[in-house]
């Protein structure tokens, strides 16, 4: 950390120090422990002795002294604190202008995070946000939004955002976003699942081979290739809500088992049969309610084509399956409609 200059004896700063590593002290390069993260309304410093004056706080950006306690310096925001010109400030934006790798080490960051070039390959980021200027060749996790200015090629790791996702393209990678995703070029080879919708808008704007799993729709200029691996398209299920559904569902089936297995017992008191009977029937009732959830509003999802849908895409909406035997000419809509997958045209 940089020097904090000429600042009262009377302050105790109650923020750590950047991490310093002893002689005996095994240094982890991919941990560099140099960003100092605080939250808003964390106490930074305290002052000391009784005449202390809370003039005498080296306040800088997005701190404040409170008027119930002028004894502390608080921060005001999500951030990372630091110290410029002997005073203390907090920034909720941290900027990295080269790569994310040995250099940096990890970083973890409770704001949000610009990184000026490329986040690479066995490092991880995490942050509130994230704006990538180069690739991701790493592992990433954002609570909000996530742009890459290049291409997500992280074919190791995962990249994951809890808001919506802006790439250039996809490349033999798994990326999930709980939002949209927008591609501007391609996306190839790879596992990729939204919450919301999945846009390929850019030339060639094409997604060939691997799986696409968007609650809303997908629209891309082309699907599959004539040269490509199998390329699945899936629609209308929130991948997220499923796997919750899924395992509230297995906690349901177990306890049904139970259930049978005691009613199984000839000697069972009417009473209790009937109370077990009953109770049956509200675990059934319960998984019923959990499968129309998850399956509701298939109507309204849909896949969108402008240039050519190839033989060999498997398009599933729900429970219902259609694999294209013969190549298919744009633009074209699928959809669902009256428990069938429906093709319409448009010029």
């Amino acid at each position: 950390m940089k020097s904090r200059g000429i600042l009262s004896s009377r302050i105790r700063f109650l923020f750590p120090k950047a991490h310093e590593f002893s002689e005996d002290e095994r240094v982890d390069f991919f941990e560099r422990k140099s960003l100092l993260n605080v939250k808003k309304g964390q106490i930074l410093a305290e002052g000391e002795g009784e005449d202390f004056d809370p003039s005498e706080f080296p306040k800088g950006e997005n701190v404040y002294v409170p008027p119930e306690n002028p004894r502390v310096l608080v921060s005001s925001v999500d951030g990372h604190v630091f110290f410029k010109e002997g005073k203390i400030h907090v920034s909720p934006v941290y900027e990295v202008n080269g790569d994310i790798d040995h250099s940096t080490g990890n970083i973890h960051f409770v704001g949000t995070l610009i990184v000026r070039g490329t986040v690479r390959e066995s490092f991880l980021v995490e942050a509130k946000e994230a704006e990538i200027g180069g690739d991701v060749e790493g592992t990433i996790f954002t609570r909000k939004n996530l742009t890459v200015g290049g291409g997500i090629v992280s074919k190791k790791h995962k990249v994951i955002s809890g808001g919506n996702l802006k790439a250039n393209y996809i490349l033999s990678s798994k990326v999930e976003a709980f939002g949209d995703i927008e591609v501007s070029k391609f996306i190839r080879e790879s596992e990729v699942k939204a919450g919301g919708s999945i846009i390929v808008s850019g030339e060639p704007g094409t997604i060939v081979g691997g799986t696409l799993w968007a609650k809303r729709g997908i629209k891309a200029n082309v699907i599959g290739s004539s040269f490509s691996a199998h390329t699945t398209i899936r629609l209308g299920i929130d991948p997220f809500l499923e796997i919750l559904i899924q395992r509230h569902i297995q906690t349901i089936q177990e306890e049904r088992e139970l259930v049978l297995g005691i009613l199984e017992d000839k000697n069972l008191p009417f009473e209790e049969r009937f109370e077990y009977e009953r109770k049956l029937l509200e675990l059934d009732f319960q998984t019923k309610l959990l499968e129309e959830a998850l399956y509701r509003n298939l109507e309204k999802t849909f896949l969108e084509v402008k240039g050519k849908v190839f033989q060999g895409v498997t398009l599933i909406i729900g429970h219902h399956n259609l694999r294209i035997e013969e190549d298919i000419e744009g633009p074209v809509r699928f959809f669902l409609k009256n428990d069938k997958i429906e093709l319409e045209r448009w010029t």
